[in-house]
């Protein structure tokens, strides 16, 4: 039976690939599903088969008076997860469209305030590790908003120490493979690990490049996020790195990193995208920021990692690519010197290219969509909400 679902996301560069994926399983699978979201996300949420409306409410400008931003973070509890707008977007999409069921990005914790007041079933939808603290911010006086918010609407508190994005929610969905994270210890009955879903292989052929066909130095491809994190200069250390090396470089610059922004060397060339099923096709190594889009495009892959975190959830992941022996962690400050040695060790690492491909090997992101759906259908037609 076609079900109607409500996905309510925002632009945060790394959330959207695995919820677009998800949104095209769920049409293929017979469903309406409606996003709403950014206007950046119109295009590819239409050519994946979905509804698209642009928010009416939420991410107005700053009021007269506002205070501003101290730090990314303040910025994101403000605007993201503590911001009520969310919460009425939802509430006002809800009362149009009636869905069977809501799925709401894991940053949007005002959100599900809205889902439970109205009675929805909901599903928190997790885009990087779900067993640490990353993600879950919001907590003490932070927390005074949502309190606020919480009692307009007549729902009961949620305590001290709530749970995050997942609090009140029927079911979280994490795009992470659970081999890869460390998952809560007692094991919440409503989480799913159901794999980075923007990870499923796809027929494309390997990126070539501007070399000749018969050159057979390793390729290491650069990957450090679509988003602004300040990435030049560590990006020209590492391409510097990479001159001085007998590799090819592909550089992956995305809308963060200007195309003049870099010095080249000959032996590298920079892209403004390339996939990663074609990208990692050939590649022998991925040096990277850690976030997890990159991680798991290049663990699905079997590809060993060099990650040099700069903040947000990558010092957790990066940390993770180090316990499970699948790539090496050097500072974002390292020299070039620093950063061609940590290159060259990794490339001439056989154990690490052997554990990097047992990995992969064990991994199913097929399983992970199917079940992720399954999941899904099951939540819109029972509404099998978890023990308040």
């Amino acid at each position: 039976m076609s079900r109607r679902f409500l996905l309510l996301t925002l632009n945060a560069a790394g959330n959207w690939p695995p919820e677009r994926e998800l949104t095209r399983a769920l049409v293929e699978r017979g469903h309406a599903v409606r996003v709403v979201s950014d206007p950046a996300h119109a295009a590819e949420a239409r050519a994946a088969g979905a509804d698209f409306r642009p928010y009416r409410i939420a991410l107005r400008r700053p009021r007269p008076g506002e205070p501003a931003p101290t730090s990314e973070l303040d910025f994101v509890l403000r605007r993201w997860f503590l911001n009520p707008e969310f919460c009425d977007e939802l509430l006002e999409e809800i009362a149009a469209e009636r869905p069977d069921a809501v799925l709401v990005d894991a940053m949007l914790l005002a959100a599900f305030a809205g889902a439970e007041h109205a009675g929805v079933p909901a599903a928190a939808l997790w885009h990087t590790l779900y067993g640490t603290p990353t993600m879950r911010p919001a907590q003490g006086e932070l927390l005074a908003p949502l309190h606020a918010l919480r009692e307009r609407l007549g729902l009961p508190p949620l305590g001290e120490r709530p749970e995050a994005a997942e609090a009140r929610a029927d079911a979280v969905l994490a795009f992470t493979y659970e081999a890869f994270d460390t998952p809560p210890e007692p094991r919440p009955a409503w989480l799913s690990y159901v794999g980075p879903l923007a990870c499923l292989a796809r027929s494309q052929a390997p990126y070539t490049g501007p070399w000749r066909g018969d050159d057979l130095r390793p390729l290491v491809v650069v990957s450090y996020s679509t988003s602004p994190q300040g990435q030049e200069p560590l990006l020209q250390r590492v391409v510097d790195a990479l001159g001085g090396l007998p590799v090819r470089g592909l550089v992956t610059r995305g809308p963060a990193v200007p195309e003049d922004a870099l010095r080249l060397p000959q032996n590298v060339a920079s892209e403004a995208f390339v996939s990663h099923a074609s990208a990692l096709r050939e590649a022998s190594l991925v040096v990277t920021h850690a976030g997890h889009g990159t991680v798991m495009a290049a663990v699905t892959a079997g590809v060993p990692l060099l990650c040099t975190p700069m903040g947000r959830d990558q010092p957790d992941v990066a940390r993770h690519v180090e316990l499970r022996g699948l790539g090496a962690v050097v500072s974002p400050g390292a020299s070039c010197e620093e950063l061609g040695a940590a290159i060259a060790r990794a490339l001439a690492d056989d154990a690490l290219a052997e554990r990097a491909r047992r990995f992969a090997a064990g991994v199913d992101a097929e399983a992970g969509r199917r079940l992720a759906v399954d999941l899904l259908e099951r939540l819109a037609a029972h509404a099998a909400a978890r023990p308040r």
